[in-house]
């Protein structure tokens, strides 16, 4: 099978010997794939002892797929296809809704949630409300900005949110609800003042004026199912979806130094483009309201469905343009190792001086 962009590091399967040449560093020119051992292991253990894998389909129902990468951004071997359909990228084959129940429910916490901090999030909940909270207020400006809504007096959920911290600057005048599977961060939530429901979609029996779903739609496995539930409790023409995840069309603006392989991970079913993701939303009846390309989105539910567009032209071409930005960040980060340190903190402030004005 062709490779969307033809170069080696997109079709490389790494070994466990090799990972000490991939760990994190701020020296490496290329700072993806970067390696962290006991993910490594977990889906090469006990995922490929334990687990199995099924092909997937494209959400547009058509099966014409080129390969864009062989393994994730943790060197674990993942194949990610595009479709030439619509431009929707994928994880070429997936685990069983069985399995996916036993990683979410024992797992993910340890083998995902602390490869993204130093902190372990799973033990240290105040940590993680407090972060979700210092970055919540950004949600909330989207939504009373480009919802026109008056964000007191209203149902909020927030759908999958962890510990729930986004709803800090939402409780105050708002009735505030977290759906979550965690029994730790649930309790710790509950604690704040938040009401907690344990489950997803499936338990939510009431109509929220304002769902939010940040890091949530990439993982769902069901997606087709997931989005009938959620249409299922939308007040048509009012409710607002905030949507948030990795927009892929801001990576040729730097978003990653513009690597694409740093976007791959093994948790992750779909990786959107904003304008990929609109259409999918507008074919299952949802306006947009507001969207950019690192994919900070609200939508609305009006049940008018839009046509399937095929963005697989404009996906190629964002691609390519990453590429080209993550080789000129590789050149960057090559002078800067010949840079003294002193001198490089005082450029970085110049430029992020010049970037504040």
């Amino acid at each position: 099978m062709d490779y969307i962009i033809n170069h080696k590091r997109f079709k490389k399967k790494y070994s466990f010997n090799e990972l000490d040449k991939y760990l994190w560093s701020e020296k490496r020119i290329s700072k993806f794939p970067h390696s962290i051992p006991h993910y490594f292991d977990f889906f090469n253990g006990y995922a490929k002892k334990n687990y199995t894998l099924i092909p997937t389909k494209c959400l547009c129902d058509n099966n014409d797929d080129i390969l864009l990468s062989k393994s994730d951004r943790h060197c674990v071997e993942f194949p990610t296809v595009v479709c030439k359909k619509c431009g929707l990228i994928r994880s070429k084959n997936y685990f069983t809704d069985e399995n996916i129940n036993d990683f979410y429910k024992n797992y993910f916490r340890n083998v995902v949630c602390e490869t993204v901090d130093e902190h372990k999030v799973h033990e240290d909940p105040e940590y993680m409300y407090n972060d979700q909270k210092e970055e919540s207020i950004k949600r909330f400006k989207i939504i009373e900005k480009f919802g026109n809504k008056i964000l007191s007096k209203k149902k909020v959920l927030d759908l999958g949110g962890g510990i729930g911290g986004i709803l800090e600057h939402f409780k105050n005048e708002n009735e505030v609800y977290l759906a979550d599977y965690f029994d730790p961060y649930l309790n710790y939530a509950k604690s704040k003042g938040i009401n907690i429901i344990k489950g997803g979609l499936d338990k939510i029996d009431f109509k929220p004026d304002i769902i939010i779903m940040s890091h949530v739609i990439e993982h769902w496995s069901n997606f087709k199912e997931e989005m009938k539930k959620l249409i299922q409790i939308q007040k048509i023409g009012e409710t607002i979806n905030y949507i948030e995840f990795p927009g892929i069309d801001s990576l040729k603006l730097g978003r990653r130094e513009g690597d694409v392989i740093g976007d791959l991970l093994v948790p992750h079913v779909y990786f959107f483009t904003s304008y990929v993701f609109e259409n999918i939303m507008n074919r299952y009846g949802f306006e947009k309201l507001y969207i950019d390309s690192e994919i900070k989105s609200l939508f609305i539910y009006t049940g008018k469905k839009s046509n399937l567009i095929n963005n697989y032209p404009k996906v190629l071409k964002d691609l390519i343009l990453a590429e080209r930005r993550r080789k000129i960040h590789c050149v960057q980060n090559f002078i800067k190792l010949f840079i003294p340190y002193n001198l490089l903190s005082i450029i970085r402030k110049i430029r992020n001086k010049k970037i504040n004005y």
